[in-house]
């Protein structure tokens, strides 16, 4: 679709701006190491099915998609940092203990948030803007499978890293799961997302309001004058603002009203 190769375009020049600004490689290479783990995702699955899925590899990660294609191809994964090695690892054993592809992204994305949340980086900003996705992410999964009637996916799905205990939560039936999140930052988003979830059986509510928390965590660089922060909050942002691009492109192709389109809509940066 011509939108997605504008979308993307601008995405790039996000990077690339991020990139000349950013005083610290390391800065950037953290960030871009979430696109490495994608891009691994990406390539065991196609490994496995034998199939071409490298249409769907990101070029913003630290290893050029060339480069990357090529390791797996060679079944070079010594050419791997560590923790990308660890994730080839854990996706291909994990996939052939069930030979379910699901259990790639569940593995792969568990190696990804260990490594995200952990000392490896060194920004703490960054490293809690992960941490409460994680939490966020877990609480999602925790919503869903319980709505879904699949606890028993509960233990294999969650992600490592947040800062909520979030087994603590696990077996708290959906009905009383938001009042057990009373005294958490995340109580409102669930308590209204999981009535919207009731009311339409759609889990867009609940999407937007994670959203909405994650950009005002972003937001709060807005009084800090000095350091990475405000850098780092201005990545993201511009992500979630191509997010909410795509979102209206794709509610126009499939006929969405302008109201249906809004209420899914996360707030701007």
């Amino acid at each position: 679709l011509a939108f997605e190769g504008m979308l993307e375009a601008e995405r790039t020049r996000a990077f690339e701006l991020f990139e000349e600004l950013a005083l610290e490689e390391e800065l950037v290479y953290w960030v871009r190491s979430f696109y490495d783990f994608h891009n691994v995702k990406v390539l065991i699955k196609s490994l496995i099915a034998e199939k071409d899925f490298r249409h769907a590899i990101s070029p913003h990660g630290n290893i050029p998609p060339d480069d990357i294609k090529a390791i797996f191809q060679e079944e070079r994964y010594d050419k791997l940092p560590d923790h990308l090695q660890t994730a080839v690892e854990k996706g291909i054993s994990s996939y052939y203990e069930k030979k379910d592809p699901q259990r790639i992204s569940l593995a792969v994305d568990q190696s990804a948030y260990l490594y995200l949340t952990g000392k490896s980086v060194g920004n703490a900003f960054l490293r809690n803007y992960f941490r409460l996705q994680a939490d966020l992410l877990n609480l999602m999964t925790l919503v869903r499978l319980k709505f879904i009637g699949r606890e028993d996916l509960i233990r294999i799905s969650l992600l490592p890293g947040g800062f909520l205990e979030i087994e603590r939560y696990a077996q708290e039936p959906l009905d009383t799961l938001s009042g057990r999140l009373y005294h958490t930052p995340y109580y409102a988003i669930f308590d209204e997302g999981i009535a919207s979830l009731r009311a339409k059986a759609s889990f867009s509510r609940l999407y937007k309001l994670m959203d909405d928390y994650l950009v005002g965590y972003l937001k709060e660089t807005r009084t800090i004058a000095l350091g990475p922060e405000p850098l780092i909050a201005y990545l993201y942002g511009k992500m979630n603002e191509i997010k909410i691009l795509r979102m209206v492109f794709v509610g126009k192709i499939y006929h969405m009203s302008r109201e249906e389109i809004r209420e899914r809509l996360p707030l701007p940066y």
